[in-house]
């Protein structure tokens, strides 16, 4: 019970004590020297002073600069007595060289007031006894302008700064982000401001600026030229988030300066749009995803565009981008179907945060390749386990380069033939006892110039002979036909279906045709003439009956097609 009631009374004074002290107020709650400023002021109130009046004793903080000498702080009242509610106004003075404060670094520490508490209420004396539990900390910090003499003239505005990240996040930057940042830069004077350059910084917490080691970053700096009065104008820097960009906090810094006047006369570090002001914190991030630590990247192809037959050597770079080590072996792959590549490359060296290794690859286009343009595609694997000879981790992206093939290439050489064969008219049908001749046409369905050679298999001494193949050997270009002449003669006892095979012979290779044929013997020949005698001699000896009869018939149609013309009533034009 006793615990109890020693506690109950701890929290009480406690929240007392707070409570009392909360009565008392600082304005601004943090003050912000920027270059080239090196004063600022502040205000005590006494919420309470009308019943507990009060006196507060303020000290000074310890800053260091960049040569490890102090900022000395003047105040123009270190001690104080307020009896009113009356805000008491009380002024910082420094000796801050800000030549000694580099940009991106944060140099800080706390003004203390503290109350005081009056000995026999005798506040004009300030004997008091200084509260120590109850101090009010007033954060100072220091930050050294972008702009290289400070902050000059007011013609110049960074009306705008839009900051896009490729993976959303504008404020947080991982490795192998896409970053844009636009800066849009207005005139606020009367007259037209010359040469006009808009210029970027990344600065670390040591102060270095970082801006240099982005990739693919064309230039920190961008040439406006003159912008009218009244007029606008954008700059815009695109860059990668380097595959070793740590973790931490950086400051994205802005200036605009006229080089016509000079950067001492015109120049402005200040934006509304920054989340300081005069600077944007930036946080960087390791990847987290596993399936992400190990990318390929800075991919170089040489000879781009490549010839047929040519060799193509690939650079990359392999890096942990992720936030854990990999102390085994890494490999990366390239793959490509129609140029036949299915290859690795083991890197032995460890890969810790943020390291990279070059990896390189080559290979020769085929010479037979489609020109047209061919996506190489590259993977990693690590978290090698050498009992298992596997990895654990592989990528979840496929990370590509094209390559655009052109010139010099050759289409495969290929030979082959089409062979059709068929009666000529000359000898529409076989009789026995007789010649007949076959039209056969050969076409050159390769890619290169080939010999042929033509036979027949399966009639000679069998049921026919051959007389002649004209021409028996042939040459043709890729696409060309000729027609070869074969002349049989068929045996007198022959008859019924009868059949033979043309044969092509080139290269080493052999293309076969077959050609069936009724073979008729001559009296049946002769009785399907004496067949035909009578109705030949009828047409022979009547054939004007028949030229009258079609003629009438013309005139028949004729005359019809006449007169339905002028029963047929025409409309008015």
């Amino acid at each position: 019970m006793k615990t109890k009631i020693i506690l109950t009374s701890f929290v009480a004074v406690f929240v007392a004590m707070t409570f009392v002290f909360a009565l008392t107020t600082l304005s601004p709650t943090t003050l912000k020297f920027t270059e080239p400023t090196t004063n600022a002021t502040f205000s005590v109130t006494n919420l309470d002073a009308s019943i507990n009046p009060a006196t507060y004793i303020i000290t000074n903080p310890t800053i260091m600069q960049e040569n490890d000498l102090p900022i000395i702080f003047s105040l123009s009242d270190p001690q104080f007595t307020l009896t009113t509610s009356s805000p008491k106004t009380i002024t910082v003075t420094t000796n801050v060289d800000y030549n000694e404060i580099g940009i991106g670094k944060t140099y800080s520490g706390n003004i203390v007031v503290k109350k005081c508490t009056p000995l026999n209420n005798d506040l004009v004396a300030y004997d008091c006894v200084v509260n120590t539990t109850e101090p009010l900390n007033l954060p100072i910090t220091f930050t050294s302008s972008f702009c290289s003499a400070g902050e000059k003239g007011t013609d110049l505005e960074i009306s705008n700064v839009e900051i896009d990240n490729s993976d959303g996040d504008e404020d947080a930057w991982s490795p192998l982000d896409e970053i844009s940042i636009e800066v849009e830069v207005s005139n606020e004077g009367d007259e037209k401001i010359n040469d006009v350059f808009i210029e970027i910084g990344l600065y670390d917490s040591e102060g270095r600026n970082l801006i240099k080691d982005m990739d693919d970053l064309d230039d920190d700096e961008i040439d406006l030229g003159n912008i009218k009065d009244g007029d606008e104008d954008t700059a815009t820097f695109k860059f990668t988030v380097p595959a070793d960009f740590e973790s931490g906090n950086f400051r994205l810094v802005v200036k605009a300066y006229s080089d016509d006047v000079g950067e001492n006369e015109l120049c402005t570090a200040h934006a509304s749009d920054l989340n300081n002001d005069v600077y944007q914190t930036i946080s960087g991030e390791r990847e987290e995803d596993e399936e992400k630590h190990v990318i390929f990247d800075n991919i170089k192809l040489t000879p781009s565009p490549a010839q047929c037959s040519e060799r193509v050597q690939i650079t990359g770079e392999v890096s942990n981008i992720g936030d854990n080590d990999y102390e085994d072996q890494v490999k990366v792959t390239l793959y490509n179907k129609d140029l036949g590549l299915n290859v690795e490359k083991i890197v032995r060296e460890d890969l810790e945060q943020g390291d990279s290794e070059l990896v390189d690859f080559e290979f020769d286009v085929p010479k037979n390749a489609d020109e047209k343009s061919y996506v190489l595609e590259f993977k990693t694997y690590y978290e090698y386990d050498e009992d298992d000879d596997d990895y654990g981790i592989t990528s979840d992206k496929t990370f590509t380069e094209s390559l655009r093939v052109e010139g010099n290439c050759k289409i495969e050489e290929t030979k082959n033939v089409a062979l059709t064969a068929e009666l000529d008219a000359e000898t529409p049908q076989a009789i026995a006892g007789k010649q007949v001749i076959i039209n056969a046409v050969l076409k050159n369905t390769g890619t290169t110039e080939t010999t042929y050679l033509v036979s027949v298999s399966g009639a000679a001494d069998e049921w026919s002979s051959i007389v002649s193949i004209n021409p028996q050997a042939v040459t043709l270009q890729s696409g060309q036909s000729r027609e070869i002449s074969i002349i049989l003669n068929i045996n007198e006892d022959v008859e019924g279906e009868k059949e033979l095979t043309l044969k092509t012979s080139f290269d080493g290779s052999v293309k076969e045709q077959k050609l069936k044929m009724v073979v008729v013997s001559s009296e049946e020949r002769q009785d399907q003439q004496e067949q035909l005698q009578p109705v030949v001699k009828h047409l022979r000896e009547n054939w004007f009956i028949y030229l009258i009869i079609v003629v009438n018939i013309i005139l028949i149609i004729a005359i019809i097609l006449v007169i339905r013309s002028m029963v047929t009533p025409h409309h008015a034009m």
